[in-house]
């Protein structure tokens, strides 16, 4: 039940914002109406002021917003820009920041069904235009409407009221920044960090998404990429400032879910200008294929309310890197295998290639169909497990920063991803939102990794990877793409015979490359011409036969194998002779449908596999 009270009049000399313009003008008009009428009896029904100061005492009075809001946080005639054209609110809300929370439109007392219907419509132009705001009310003093923005942006359902003051996040302490006692030490949050004790918390806020908002998993984890995203920018950013300096991440202090949710988007707004204010200058071409995070945060404030209550106490930037990616990946699974199976590959797939191929600290690495970047988050723990401690703190920087990428088409997927980097502590950067199968004219931040200032994108040492497949593509659908010569004279080929030349293309000379196939490509007999392109261009070093449950539980059973091949030197002698590793794997260590299966075979294949493989060049 609203609680908002029935209508009173309140006299003119009582009205807040008495020197408001607008409420200067409407007392003039009483004055007017009182000359020729004799009394105030009926006015409210042609000077909407009567009934917005009533609106406004039952903010004060029933709603129990503070009287000091007034001027400051409860406003009136507050622009909003709509496109081209700026509107003013008749009663605005804001947060602490000064972004609106809530919205109030008002109507002269009695106003037609017609009329009221437009006020309504109003109502939701504004909440349509405002990230910060999702809630607002419509009344005219006899008829009171609640509305909430929905999901979609133009979508909106009715609500019984709107958020009362109050709660008990209004009488806790702000979480601060606190000093380490060490003054040498690295900035720290003095937050909470993750232990293996909470290493389900990230998966409890992905189901608290899901449950309260009803959301898929795979959208779910689409959402909770973004407030990852932006609590570790609150995290670094208040890591920058004095100590006791408020994080803004945090319920507390506020004065109800959607202050506190209002709060949080403004946040996640000032993440992505920042974002791309520092990387725009150092990287070409930054916004158009990096800025992924434009899609606003979709949860309800009541969700997103919850969502920062199981949150804010931890620190993201503190906790370990292996336990915050731990943490993501019991998210990310599920979720993906819900929803997105077609970017995943299954984590024995990525520890076989991973620790076949061998990536150093000094390698550039490449994934052009990363999906989730699993390949590329997996590389960076190799590296970090097997040559951290042998490497200065700025080599190690280097590596994660600036020597992992990724190309991605689906834009979702790039969010999951670059946020899985961000777990991994960074990284992110360099995940990019475009079509990999495109000219190199699309990827100049990649051509400006070299350093001789050639057109040659010939520049990794390493591409891990695992191609889309099962699409054919028609002559008339690669006239959009970059230049191949495989599928020249060819009516249609398969999309991974593309992505094939695609990674020889990016590939240095001598450079490594694991990637998945359908093993139709190393049989059938319509595809020989791809196994003679191959063996003229690159070296098979060798070959994991994967069992045909490997992506069942994702959506596919499609029998498959990982290829390691190697990027022959241009003065390479064909005549030489040299070894092929292989292994059928026929145990991955769990079933078609995903069970754990005992007796895996997958340490036995790395074993084998590298055992067999050096990738030094044959003499």
């Amino acid at each position: 039940m609203a609680l908002i009270a029935d209508f009173y009049v309140i006299p003119p000399e009582e009205w807040l914002f008495a020197t408001h313009r607008d409420v200067m003008t409407a007392k003039a008009r009483v004055a007017e109406y009182f000359k020729l009428k004799g009394s105030l009896d009926g006015a409210e029904r042609q000077i909407e002021e009567f009934v917005r100061q009533w609106a406004l005492r039952q903010l004060l009075h029933n709603y129990k917003y503070p009287m000091e809001w007034i001027g400051e946080q409860i406003v009136i005639e507050e622009p909003v820009k709509m496109g081209s054209s700026t509107k003013e609110a008749d009663i605005s809300l804001k947060n602490k920041a000064g972004r609106t929370f809530l919205y109030l439109e008002v109507k002269k007392r009695g106003v037609d069904e017609a009329e009221f219907h437009e006020a309504e419509r109003q109502l939701e132009t504004y909440l349509a235009s405002t990230h910060t705001a999702t809630i607002g009310l419509v009344t005219d003093g006899d008829r009171v409407r609640c509305v909430r923005k929905k999901i979609d942006p133009n979508d909106f359902e009715y609500i019984p009221d709107i958020p009362a003051f109050g709660g008990t996040a209004t009488q806790k302490a702000l979480l601060v920044r606190e000093l380490p006692p060490d003054p040498q030490a690295r900035p720290t949050t003095g937050l909470k960090v993750i232990t293996e004790q909470y290493e389900r918390r990230l998966f409890e806020v992905h189901s608290a998404i899901r449950d309260i908002d009803g959301l898929h998993d795979d959208e779910a984890l689409d959402e909770l990429a973004k407030v990852l995203y932006t609590k570790i920018y609150d995290e670094r950013f208040t890591c920058e400032q004095p100590a006791n300096t408020p994080f803004r991440f945090q319920v507390y202090g506020t004065s109800n879910p959607s202050e506190a949710a209002s709060t949080i988007r403004e946040l996640y707004d000032d993440a992505r200008k920042r974002d791309i204010e520092i990387y725009s200058q150092r990287i070409p071409g930054y916004e158009r294929s990096r800025g992924v995070f434009k899609s606003s945060i979709r949860l309800s404030d009541t969700c997103l309310y919850r969502v920062v209550e199981l949150l804010q106490e931890f620190s993201l930037v503190d906790t370990e890197a292996d336990i915050k990616g731990r943490a993501f990946q019991k998210v990310l699974g599920p979720a993906i295998r819900a929803g997105m199976g077609q970017y995943f590959t299954p984590d024995p797939v990525v520890e076989i290639a991973v620790r076949i191929a061998r990536p150093k600290a000094a390698d550039l690495i490449l994934d052009p169909f990363c999906g989730s970047g699993h390949f590329l988050t997996r590389s960076l723990d190799y590296v970090s497990q097997n040559q951290k401690a042998h490497l200065t703190e700025y080599a190690f920087h280097q590596f994660k920063f600036f020597h992992l990428h990724g190309i991605e088409k689906s834009e979702r997927m790039v969010r999951i991803a670059m946020t899985d980097m961000l777990m991994h502590d960074d990284g992110h950067t360099n995940i990019r939102n475009t079509d990999s199968l495109l000219s190199f004219d699309n990827y100049p931040d990649i051509i400006a990794l070299r350093e001789d200032n050639t057109q040659d994108p010939a520049i990794f040492d390493l591409i891990l990877t695992n191609p889309p497949f099962g699409s054919l593509l028609g002559e008339e659908a690669r006239t959009m793409l970059g230049r191949f010569s495989l599928p020249q004279k060819k009516k249609s080929v398969p999309l991974e015979v593309l992505a094939i030349e695609r990674c020889y293309q990016f590939l240095k000379p001598g450079g490594r490359m694991a990637i998945v196939l359908p093993d139709g490509n190393l049989g059938n007999s319509n595809v020989q011409f791809v196994r003679d392109w191959l063996l003229e261009h690159m070296l098979l070093r060798g070959v994991v036969s994967l069992p045909s449950e490997t992506f069942a539980p994702f959506g596919t059973t499609t029998k498959t194998s990982l290829c390691l091949l190697q990027k022959k030197p241009a003065d390479f002698d064909n005549e030489k002779r040299y070894d092929v590793a292989f292994y059928l794997l026929e145990n991955i260590g769990y079933d078609a449908t995903g069970r754990p299966r005992a007796g895996s075979e997958v340490e036995a294949c790395i074993t084998h596999m590298c055992d067999k493989i050096t990738w030094e060049l044959p003499e």
